[in-house]
């Protein structure tokens, strides 16, 4: 089955980004203020996307999908020197503060390319029949403008995305060990060019259920088993 799709979207901000009001710190050094910014702009995309997928005998399937996304007012956070004379209030001046908080980018592109393979094995004796294997690898990539970058990554975008999952789904268990890896990815942009990265990390969990009926199920969820830390 081969899909094809073209996408037009639009992203409003945050309640929390465009609110009008600050909040200021005079006993840092460099002082520092986080607010709102109500002059912010709806972020736009126009995209296409792409998948190819097989249909496995029995119960499976393999699929390859990609997409591209065109990118506009890109919304991001930062914190950047204020440089005005906006907070100075009661004769301070808070023209050098570090301001944290919502921006518009310019224009900006988003790509990537996902392999997806599902396969419950069916081949297997009937008491077994109900395990199968799930998994995907996702290959991310883009960068955006900013009024004073270029070619800045995307903040919580990882580039490497793997997810592999083992389950059993038969006589009223189902049951799932799930694996997922993604590599570092930039979290924080400073305004002269920095940025705060966050390191990438496994995180292995394990999902139990058991119907005892059509209106009781008992559950048992174990998150982060390899206590993963970021």
């Amino acid at each position: 089955m081969l899909r094809l799709a073209g996408q037009r979207g639009v992203s409003r901000p945050a309640y929390g980004a465009i609110r009008v009001g600050a909040s200021i710190n005079d006993s840092a050094s460099p002082g520092t203020i986080g607010g709102g910014n109500p002059s912010l702009k709806p972020e736009y995309t126009w995209g296409v996307d792409a998948s190819l997928e097989y249909y496995l005998p029995g119960n499976g399937m393999i699929s390859i999908a990609g997409f591209h996304r065109w990118v506009d007012n890109v919304l991001y956070q930062s914190q950047q020197v204020v440089g005005s004379d906006f907070y100075d209030i009661g004769g301070i001046d808070r023209s050098d503060y570090l301001l944290s908080g919502t921006y518009n980018g310019k224009s900006g592109r988003l790509y990537g390319v996902e392999f997806n393979l599902l396969k419950q094995f069916d081949f297997l004796p009937e008491a077994l029949d109900g395990l199968g294997f799930q998994g995907n690898v996702t290959l991310l990539d883009g960068n955006f403008d900013t009024p004073a970058q270029q070619n800045i990554a995307f903040q919580g975008m990882s580039k490497t995305i793997a997810n592999a999952s083992l389950f059993y789904e038969k006589y009223g268990i189902s049951a799932r060990v799930s694996y997922q890896w993604r590599s570092h990815w930039l979290d924080t942009l400073g305004g002269m060019g920095s940025g705060e990265y966050r390191q990438g990390y496994e995180n292995l969990d394990v999902s139990l259920r058991y119907a005892l009926n059509d209106n009781l199920t008992l559950f048992a969820d174990l998150a982060n088993l390899t206590d993963e830390t970021y």
